[in-house]
């Protein structure tokens, strides 16, 4: 993977139509500011980051249900609240 600082594609913009799965840094700051995904890999990529998130969505959702008073819940719902 190329890496590119923010300052390259700023002075030269046509850059962007010739990289490939590259990381933008801010060479400065030390920072890394995110990677740039051409086109052609975006539904790759897509489908990759979609399944993450299905993820850690069922993590979130298991760890509230284990620690959820679910009586408790219904018995709101019924009260109106």
């Amino acid at each position: 993977m190329y890496s590119y600082g923010i300052s390259e594609i700023q002075a030269k913009p046509a850059l962007i139509k010739k990289m490939s799965l590259s990381k933008i840094v801010d060479k400065r700051a030390h920072k890394t500011l995110g990677y740039f995904i051409p086109e052609k890999y975006e539904a790759y990529v897509n489908e990759i980051i979609e399944k993450i998130e299905r993820e850690q969505k069922l993590v979130k959702l298991q760890k509230i249900k284990s620690t959820t008073d679910w009586e408790f819940l219904e018995s709101g719902v019924d009260d109106g609240l």
